[in-house]
């Protein structure tokens, strides 16, 4: 029978899935408090840390500036600025509607929603302990743990998922219209290292969901390019004059689709940068 994962190593499983550097480290901070079992505040602790991690990541995912500009906003509150649960959404699958998401993509974000939402207002609480809301059993300090785990877990699950569905039946043309973009354009960045430059092939790594915004999606593929470094002309090249070298750069390439049809990319705007700057010695 296969031993259950302790809280310890879901928090530890949940950094690989973290969106940044910052929400690593939160996740981190939340792993310290938790093993601090001496402590009697340890559960105010880890509640301080994981509610430091949501607030970061609806930052971070769900600016207000955006949400409201998504088509499916409606203000719910007196100022116009959207509320948790509005934000929540958008953080997971930005101006998608729950119509698309729900029918095209299978997912559905409402009780989700519901459990983050609950589980955030228990943080809150415990954030700002008093002395009838201590939590200093230990038993039970890992029972209200496993609820605020579980919460962010299926929070973090939807959020890759989301882009998962959305990224996946289009990979292979995602990637052809990186390699037709990088084949087809001078590139400035190459362009000034040298007379001419020819690219001999363009290698795409890794394809992904990179921004889901109120009315695009942003998918951004990372590679290497690989180029032939010319000085000099084809006549200098015929006398022994002009030189030739061989080089690879890192690059990565945007594909901005609007939200109406993500899968078309024919409606494509992109806009690649390539890194030169090991050449500089940087």
């Amino acid at each position: 029978m296969l031993q259950k994962p302790t809280l310890d190593e879901r928090l530890a499983a949940l950094k690989q899935k973290a969106i940044d550097v910052f929400s690593a480290t939160a996740l981190e901070g939340a792993r310290h408090a938790l093993a601090d079992r001496d402590n009697p505040l340890r559960f105010n602790f880890l509640s301080t840390a994981l509610r430091i991690l949501f607030e970061h990541m609806m930052g971070t995912l769900a600016p207000d500036s955006q949400v409201v500009q998504s088509g499916w906003f409606k203000p719910e509150k007196k100022d116009g600025k959207p509320t948790r649960s509005q934000r929540v959404i958008f953080a997971i699958q930005g101006g998608l509607t729950d119509a698309f998401v729900r029918s095209a993509l299978g997912i559905e974000v409402a009780p989700l929603r519901k459990r983050l939402l609950d589980a955030v207002d228990e943080l809150s609480k415990h954030v700002h302990g008093r002395e009838n809301t201590i939590i200093t059993e230990l038993t039970e300090q890992d029972r209200a743990a496993g609820t605020m785990i579980e919460a962010v877990e299926n929070f973090l699950a939807s959020y890759h998922e989301c882009r998962s569905a959305i990224c996946d039946p289009i990979q292979e043309r995602l990637n052809d219209a990186t390699v037709d973009a990088l084949m087809a354009e001078t590139i400035v960045e190459v362009d000034v290292l040298a007379t001419h430059h020819f690219v001999e092939e363009v290698y795409v790594h890794e394809t992904k969901v990179h921004v889901i915004g109120p009315n695009t999606i942003i998918y951004r593929a990372h590679g290497s390019l690989s180029v032939t470094l010319q000085w000099g002309s084809n006549s200098d090249m015929q006398r022994g004059d002009g030189a030739e070298l061989g080089e690879c750069f890192p690059f990565h390439c945007d594909i901005e689709v609007p939200l109406a049809d993500p899968w078309k990319l024919a409606n494509a705007y992109t806009h690649y940068e390539v890194d030169t700057s090991e050449w500089y010695g940087e």
